[in-house]
């Protein structure tokens, strides 16, 4: 007997997001000092130096499905900027606040100091999104 190959319906792609609904949910980016992929937890920075609990908004520019790709892009959030004592992160973190799932993080490699008057930037793909789902 042949072997089979699978092939995905094109518009199953989006549907399948649907638990999220990642075009129409409320996105923010979280800066945390931990994270657990096994749990898809965070340890967000405290409120405090400049950061405040909860993260940055960030807005949808598109979401869309387009040859069984789906690609969500998000504007970039807020600049953060230190203040006091400023605060410690080594990731940020995509969090779908509609639902409270920690979508995806971006790790820095090691932890990374925000002095006052020094400020943080999330520059999130404009082109490719923030994540894609084939």
């Amino acid at each position: 007997m042949p072997t089979a190959t699978y092939n995905k319906f094109t518009p199953a792609v989006e549907n399948m997001l649907e638990g999220i609904n990642a075009g129409t949910d409320v996105w923010a980016i979280k800066l945390a000092t931990a994270i657990d992929q096994a749990l898809g937890t965070i340890t967000e920075v405290v409120t405090g130096g400049g950061y405040t609990a909860g993260g940055n908004a960030v807005t949808v520019s598109s979401s869309a499905q387009t040859g069984g790709v789906f690609k969500l892009v998000l504007t970039d959030p807020a600049i953060w900027t230190g203040s006091g004592a400023g605060f410690s992160f080594q990731y940020a973190a995509l969090v779908d606040t509609t639902t409270g799932t920690n979508v995806g993080y971006w790790d820095y490699g090691v932890s990374q100091t925000v002095a006052a008057g020094e400020t943080v930037t999330v520059d999130l793909d404009a082109t490719n999104g923030v994540f894609q789902v084939t």
